[in-house]
């Protein structure tokens, strides 16, 4: 009985840590896709941006207006360093 029981409980929290670390993956997917980087001030901006451009069909997020404004007037500038 005591043996059944430990064994029990010992399966439960390997679940419980194999389903939590099987997540992990996931989640760190989801917070890539949701923060990008200033291309300006090379800040973090997270999902959703107050100020975005678009160039070339690929959208940048900025973490002020002061950085959309200098992105706007010359994208080349800040792009060909990345």
């Amino acid at each position: 009985m005591k043996t059944t029981l430990i064994m029990c409980i010992f399966a439960l929290s390997f679940g419980t840590l194999y389903a939590s670390s099987a997540t992990e993956p996931i989640k760190q997917t989801i917070l890539a896709d949701s923060v990008k980087i200033d291309p300006i001030c090379k800040m973090k901006v997270k999902q959703p941006a107050n100020y975005k451009s678009t160039y070339k069909k690929q959208e940048y997020w900025f973490c002020a207006k002061g950085c959309k404004v200098k992105f706007d007037k010359n994208p080349v500038k800040y792009l060909k360093n990345n």
